[in-house]
């Protein structure tokens, strides 16, 4: 048995064994034994004192165009042409694709976040309550200090709100991560909710602008075969308005409600000290191996 206190000569770095590497190790034992320990101790603090972050979700699919079926479906086919050249949307409903651009868009968020007034709730961290002043030190603000509208929509969009699609069942998955739990059931409920009124009203007013559009083309054209195209397209946007005014869930279908969070997702406290134990006893032996070189070719240079 090899007693790992006793002399030992070790041979040229080149013909170094698992026993030789062990002896490096040990010889220096007190390197690891300390690092790893001491990073433990710092992962415990980072631990306690990071951010409880929760995470709310809402499952949605797509609205679609069921509702229309064949109706719309034919007249799309019918006078998809003529409507083209005039820029006229025969369908209803909403693409998945834009509906979740809009979603996370400027256009969209930024009115909510500023109707909530979400500054000193997304920035916290710069705002004292006492003395309702702003203490944040970007160079882009104004004398206040307070964030500007981008700073705002930008944090929501980065730090809180995520929006992912399954390609092979087209539903969607809109989370809300943060550090109250009854905000993120809050957000998570209304954003849907809101998007579905947002693109209802943004497609009745379209609608409402094409009709007129088509009202104006058959007063001046006296045409047999274009007057009837045109009745299709006005038939088929009065359908779309129908649709508009009778669809709730105008683009997204709520599958699952968002829920009040109970466990965080992040921090892994057991992880984390885990993790920085393990970096810091990895640091320790990288030690090891660098004193047990620089003694080495000393030993190298006296020899010479």
């Amino acid at each position: 048995m090899i007693d790992p206190n006793q002399q030992y000569n070790y041979p040229d770095e080149d013909e170094l064994s698992l026993i030789d590497l062990w002896m490096i190790v040990w010889k220096r034992k007190w390197l690891w034994l300390t690092f790893g320990p001491l990073a433990g101790v710092i992962g415990i603090y980072i631990a306690l004192t990071s951010t409880e972050i929760y995470r709310s979700e809402v499952l949605l699919a797509p609205a679609g165009d069921e509702e229309t079926g064949g109706g719309l479906a034919a007249l799309a086919g019918q006078f998809g042409g003529l409507a083209s050249m005039a820029g006229i949307n025969v369908g209803g409903g909403s693409d998945t694709a834009t509906a979740i651009a809009t979603l996370k868009s400027r256009q969209f968020l930024l009115p909510y976040l500023l109707e909530q007034d979400l500054f000193t709730t997304l920035f916290h961290d710069e705002w004292n309550a006492e003395t309702k002043e702003w203490t944040g030190t970007n160079k882009r603000r104004d004398e206040s200090g307070k964030p500007t509208n981008y700073e705002l929509f930008e944090r929501f969009t980065e730090d809180v709100l995520s929006v992912s699609e399954d390609k092979k069942t087209g539903l969607v998955t809109l989370g809300i991560e943060w550090e109250d739990p009854d905000l993120c059931a809050n957000w998570a409920s209304e954003l849907p909710v809101r998007l579905n009124d947002h693109l209802r009203e943004k497609a009745k007013a379209e609608t409402e602008k094409n009709l007129a559009y088509l009202e104006e083309q058959l007063k001046n054209t006296q045409l047999i075969e274009i007057r009837e195209s045109l009745f299709g397209l006005v038939e088929s946007q009065t359908q779309n308005a129908m649709l508009a005014n009778a669809k709730e869930e105008y683009a997204f279908r709520i599958i699952d409600p968002a829920y009040v969070p109970e466990e965080r997702i992040r921090p892994q406290r057991a992880l984390i000290v885990l993790a920085s134990g393990m970096l810091g006893g990895f640091f320790g032996i990288f030690l090891c191996f660098v004193f047990h070189f620089v003694d080495t070719a000393k030993i190298s240079k006296i020899k010479d």
